[in-house]
């Protein structure tokens, strides 16, 4: 992808961006750190970790990430933002801060990352960039067979024998084989689910990407039941991927079926 701004410029907006992020929170004790972030013309996808520090003073952690999507438009502003995280998965982590004693009054760590062994990093071997992008088209043709066709074990395939899976709701897939139990049983109440892509980036081996997932209109005109999801791969050579990982939000992910559930679409075998 091609831009009319420098990495450094984008990298030095994208800093102060974080830090008034920061200064905006909601809670005091809280603070954010990077894990990752790529940058690809004028987009950026950043790996996010909200931090809170341990009330009784020691190691236990309480943290949660989430994704960010920017577009930058120049002279140190973005454009757009699009954040995805699983609310509950936050709610999870206040709710035992505070029954640990967190407190507004509790004092910041900023020497606070992430939580290690999170996610695998990605594989540092060299592919050309062209590989992977068509590798990326790759995998959305696969999804779009496997609507058509039912057939998700051809898009399990493209996955490597140890290839692990996060997704957000349903949890973490270690290996070939679980994902692909897991993925024939979850998409077969969906035979019509289609995977637009809005947008998507590539920087090493790691690929970025907002995919929607949509329902058709049962009404058969052009009322819209999608939610987005990020979907982070980590590309490992020869059309295969080691990771990837699903961000969204499930709770929204449901009113989404359920309206359209309720504005006539059909579940087979329901």
């Amino acid at each position: 992808m091609t831009s009319n701004y420098s990495r450094t410029e984008v990298e030095d907006a994208l800093a102060d961006f974080s830090q008034r992020g920061v200064a905006a929170a909601d809670y005091p004790s809280m603070t954010v750190w990077l894990d990752w972030y790529d940058i690809d013309g004028d987009l950026v996808c950043c790996y996010v970790w909200n931090n809170l520090p341990d009330p009784a003073g020691g190691t236990a952690r309480y943290g949660f990430p989430n994704t960010t999507l920017l577009r930058y438009l120049g002279n140190g502003v973005f454009e757009r933002e699009a954040d995805y995280h699983n609310p509950a998965d936050s709610a999870k982590v206040f709710t035992a801060w505070a029954a640990a004693g967190g407190t507004h009054e509790t004092p910041p760590d900023p020497s606070l990352k992430g939580i290690d062994g999170w996610a695998p990093a990605a594989s540092t071997s060299a592919f050309p960039r062209e590989e992977i992008e068509h590798e990326f088209q790759r995998y959305r043709g696969r999804g779009a067979h496997a609507v058509a066709t039912g057939d998700w074990h051809q898009w399990a395939d493209q996955f490597t024998t140890a290839a692990k899976y996060f997704e957000h709701h349903y949890g973490r897939f270690d290996g070939q084989a679980a994902i692909r139990e897991w993925i024939t049983g979850v998409m077969k109440p969906f035979p019509t689910m289609d995977f637009p892509l809005k947008a998507h980036l590539i920087q090493g081996n790691r690929v970025c990407a907002i995919i929607p997932n949509v329902l058709p209109d049962p009404a058969g005109g052009d009322a819209y039941f999608g939610f987005d999801v990020n979907v982070i791969l980590h590309y490992a050579g020869d059309g295969q991927w080691s990771y990837e990982e699903d961000v969204y939000d499930p709770a929204g992910a449901g009113r989404v079926v359920k309206a359209w559930l309720k504005a006539g679409g059909v579940i087979p075998g329901m």
